[in-house]
């Protein structure tokens, strides 16, 4: 049987976490580990997950890395994530997992379905649709269909569009991972921290010819909290002062996590792909302004994007 390791970091969790762990230890998955790291909690999640701890011993494992490291500092999101990579044991298969959502039962196991198809040597990404939901799990719609791209025809996935549109991105609940893409991912040296690793992640497989598996089948409960970027609430000046401000945090961010994978992958991807990476970690505006291929999704990002560039804003 193929080992699973799950991996979240865990904040003031206390509202939500129980939920979370429920669905977990309801997984038909008969055996798994849930490493977690807590970042510094102050309400009662350490307590709940002592809880789970002694409640499930065995075959579904809770294993708090703080307890080895002896760290309990609040370090962020990104760096808890990056220690969580380093800490658990190795693994067929890696699944990322949010303190607040709600797992389908099936989740697990039709994963690893997915993925058992593919030879191990290959980066294997999957990637599953679900439910959005407001606080209390009220559904509010799940993401239209996309496509799977099998390895054959990854030599012509476009990396620019993964990278500048979020492309197959998703969201970290939604993904899971082989030890290929892991290993490519996490021991290739430190990413730039504005970049999230989901979808760092998601470069990487796209960029060293892996395979991305789409699976439409709704298998979560994703919770979308009130605060979540939004300018809907703005009006007129306001609002694109908001959107503006996004906009060039959003890119630069863009850019910086270029030049990461630039520096740690660009000796290693197509020639195609070189010149891509090549040209946005350049200082050369008018060329880059002046790209043939299409950068953002909507209409008016792409233009604010090329006129962003042409200003030296990014």
């Amino acid at each position: 049987m193929k080992k699973v390791v799950l991996i979240t970091s865990t904040y003031n969790g206390e509202k939500y976490l129980p939920a979370m762990l429920d669905s977990i230890m309801a997984q038909t998955w008969p055996a798994l580990d849930l490493f977690i790291r807590d970042d510094g909690s102050k309400d009662s999640t350490v307590s709940i997950l002592r809880d789970y701890q002694r409640r499930f011993p065995e075959e579904k494992r809770i294993i708090l890395v703080n307890d080895y490291t002896g760290d309990w500092n609040n370090k962020g999101a990104h760096q808890s994530y990056h220690t969580l990579m380093h800490s658990v044991s190795r693994a067929d298969y890696y699944f990322f997992c949010d303190q607040d959502d709600v797992w389908h039962p099936e989740k697990t196991a039709s994963a690893v379905s997915h993925m058992d198809k593919y030879p191990d040597h290959m980066p294997i990404l999957y990637a599953h649709n679900y439910y959005v939901c407001d606080n209390e799990l009220h559904v509010e719609h799940t993401l239209p269909d996309r496509k799977s791209v099998a390895p054959e025809e990854m030599p012509a996935v476009n990396l620019a569009n993964v990278i500048m549109t979020g492309t197959w991105a998703g969201v970290g609940m939604a993904q899971a991972f082989n030890h290929t893409l892991k290993r490519l991912t996490f021991h290739a040296g430190e990413f730039d921290r504005s970049i999230a690793i989901d979808c760092w992640i998601s470069w990487v497989v796209a960029g060293m010819n892996g395979t991305l598996i789409w699976d439409n089948t709704p298998l979560a409960y994703y919770r979308r909290h009130a605060g979540t970027y939004s300018c809907g609430n703005a009006n007129g000046l306001a609002k694109y002062r908001d959107w503006n401000k996004h906009m060039v945090r959003h890119c630069n961010n863009i850019v910086n996590g270029i030049h990461s994978y630039n520096k740690l992958y660009g000796d290693k991807v197509s020639k195609d792909r070189q010149a891509f990476l090549k040209l946005f970690d350049s200082r050369k505006r008018v060329r880059k302004c002046l790209y043939p291929h299409r950068l953002r999704n909507s209409l008016i990002d792409e233009i604010a994007f090329r006129l962003l560039i042409l200003s030296g804003k990014i």
